[in-house]
Parts: structure tokens; sequence; C-alpha cells
């Protein structure tokens, strides 16, 4: 939780709302490697947890994201032969999200701030990160410095709204390189959606297979997962405000396996994929455990309406298992700032779906009211406006009545 802002008289702060929990049919008993039982019993209940297989799907399934509009449901990309973006509505259904031209595969996909679906397409017709939106596919970035790429594999959206993605070069068709016409190497990049091409840089040149990445709850840090054979690292980077990147470190290595998804929680934990379950991490590096999956696991998101389950594709199914943490994905960054006296402008990402504005004189559970006043809605933010007293105010996202 980011601290609390406070400005003469006022004091702001964000907290995860609390959220209602979905059913899901459990078809298998959880198994689970634990190494710090003090901290594993703070993330899964070991006494009636279970590991659900949601879909079986003959394919390599990469890129799970979970969309929370109309009901909530899961994409996820299904390469080889079939080269399809699915769709799975809990707890079993499962359908075509998405049909790509021939020679186009998706790999990585996530939801920036307004919750649409970005992806990442390899294939010698794709080597781009583009926009899904209602079946229509837009390229965002195609080239760096006029140069393309390898093989764009996974991505992320920071709140500021730039886009970072890795290029390992999997499933791309191209030679090592350099080859020429294409990067100098295998790099993590980012880019501002808003001018793709012409806003790309290389901020990570010397890593030999990037592949899976994710910000740290506050964003300070970014985890990269170097999935060559010969490291098996997942390194850790600071992020300055001005997102320049510094360090590098190995912060954990991956026994079994490479590293290849990777996600964070609200508590800033880190579980990441490898060949025999999702491994979690402390944010100070040291395992917790494991969550034993009967396949490999390529990737892993968090979804479900708290955002508390986590999905796993562990080829050929795709699995999933109830956790007592949310995942980081489920924190909106407002912004509060000054506005004419005695008003304050509260600003969200929009839409945030099921979430609303909510306010509190303390911090116990009971005294949280919702902000009646609508928002309005500029630029992708709900904006609101509020009249506040020398009282101190709290205010956070929770979620909306049933």
């Amino acid at each position: 939780m980011p601290p609390a802002m406070r400005t003469p008289g006022l004091i702001f702060c964000w907290v995860l709302a609390s959220f209602y929990a979905t059913a899901v049919t459990a078809q298998a008993a959880g198994v689970f490697d634990i190494r710090i039982p003090s901290e594993f019993n703070r993330i899964v209940d070991t006494n009636i947890a279970v590991l659900t297989t949601n879909a079986t799907i003959n394919y390599w399934l990469e890129g799970p994201v979970w969309v929370p509009g109309n009901g909530g449901y899961l994409v996820f990309s299904a390469m080889d032969a079939n080269n399809r973006i699915k769709k799975l509505v809990p707890p079993a259904t499962v359908t075509d999200f998405l049909v790509p031209p021939a020679n186009t595969l998706f790999n990585g996909n996530t939801l920036d701030s307004q919750e649409r679906l970005l992806s990442c397409q390899a294939g010698g017709a794709g080597l781009r990160v583009v926009m899904v939106t209602t079946g229509v596919v837009t390229p965002l970035v195609s080239t760096c410095a006029g140069s393309k790429f390898y093989s764009p594999n996974d991505l992320v959206v920071k709140s500021d709204g730039t886009v970072w993605f890795t290029d390992p070069g999997y499933n791309g068709g191209i030679g090592p390189p350099p080859q020429p016409g294409f990067q100098g190497g295998y790099y993590v990049y980012r880019f501002d959606p808003a001018n793709g091409n012409a806003t790309c840089t290389p901020v990570i040149t010397n890593l030999v297979r990037p592949n899976g990445l994710c910000f740290s709850p506050d964003e300070s840090h970014l985890y990269v997962a170097d999935s060559d054979n010969s490291r098996h690292h997942i390194r850790l980077y600071s992020v300055s405000s001005s997102n320049t990147l510094s360090g590098g470190s190995v912060f954990a290595t991956i026994g079994t396996g490479i590293p290849d998804g990777i996600r964070c929680d609200t508590e800033g934990r880190l579980y990441s994929s490898s060949a025999n379950g999702v491994w979690v991490f402390m944010p100070d590096g040291r395992l917790i455990g494991r969550i034993v999956t009967p396949k490999t696991v390529a990737n892993l998101c968090f979804g479900g309406v708290d955002w508390r389950t986590l999905f796993i594709t562990a080829q050929p199914y795709v699995l999933s298992i109830r956790l007592k943490v949310a995942g980081a994905v489920s924190l909106k960054k407002m912004q509060i700032s000054a506005s004419t006296a005695p008003s304050v402008r509260v600003a969200w990402p929009w839409p945030s779906t099921g979430l609303q504005l909510q306010v509190s004189p303390t911090l116990k559970p009971g005294d949280w009211t919702q902000v009646q006043d609508a928002p309005s809605v500029s630029n992708g933010y709900n904006i609101i406006e509020t009249n506040l007293t020398n009282s101190p105010a709290f205010f956070r996202l929770g979620q909306q009545p049933p």
C-alpha cells in the first residue's frame, strides 16, 4: 500500500478493498512444497485449497490475463498449430476469442489501465505489439529506431501508460541476432502507445533471453525473467521516476526448468512459472514454497472477481487455485490533487470495473461510505471533485455492492 498523502488538515491514502469470493468446482487436491510455513500459510489455506482443472487443450498455452468486464473471463494464447486466443468463462466454458491470420502467433497478453487487451505477436506475419478490441487488431509498435523485433513475448503496462515488453526471439522464425534489418540483440523495450514506434526505447540490452516481466506493486522495481537454459534467473531492477533502470542483480534462480511468466501479489511476493509448479518468493528473494502442478507451467495471472484466483497455464491444462491474497493487478493508482477550496480532485483509471470511490474519517472497516457524486470521465480517467472539511479523510477504491 502506498504511504498516506498528507495535505494541511487532510489525510489521504489508498486501501485495497475487500471483495466477494467466487466458488469454483474442485477436481484435484492441492499439493504444496512448503519452505517457510508461516509465510506460505499467509497466501494459501493448505487445508482447503485445491488445484482445479478448468480446461485441457493440446497446444502450448501462454499469456493468461483476466478481463473483469461482462462478468469476468480469462483469455489466453493457444500456440503451435492452433494459433488462437482462447476465452475461458469459469469454471470450464472455452471458446475462440480471436482467430489471427496465418503465420501469426499470440503469446503474452495484458490489460492497460482502461482494461483494453494488449498482446505480443510472434510468427513471421507478426513481430509486434498490438491492441485487440472487439476482434480488431491494431498495431501499437512494430519497429524500434527503424529495425524490426525478433519475436515480442511478454508485456506489462505501467500506471503512467507506458508499455514494457520483452523480445527473446522465440517462435519468430528469425535466426539469432544480429540479423540485417532487425535489432542488435534480444532486448527489453519501453514505449508510449500514443506514438509507439517513435517512442520505443531499449531499456535492457544485456540479457540472453529476456522473457516474463512484471512490476512490484508500487512500481519501484521491475522483475525480468532471463530464461536462457544456462541461467534460469529472475533479475531485479530499480525504476526511477523518469523510467530509467538501475541494478539488474539476480533476485532468484529457478532450479527446475526456466522462469517464464512472473507476477506479484499486493504484498510484493513474486510468483514464477517453472517445470514443476509455481514458485513463490518473498520480496527479499527467499523461497516461500511451491504450488505443485502436474505439468510444466508456462505462465500465470491473478483473476476472479476479487483477483484472488491464480490462473496457471500448465501444458496442456488451464489450472486455477484460490489464494488468500490478491494480485497486484487489483491495485488501481489514484491521483489526489487540490481543487477550488474546500474541494479536492480524485482521479483513477477508467473504467475500473466493479470498483467505486469510498471515503472514511478513519481506517475502521465499518466507517467506509460511498462517495455519492457520480464521476465524470476524461482522458481515460474517472474524476470526482468532492468537498471536504478540515477533518481527516481517507479514500479507497472499494467493490460495488452485489
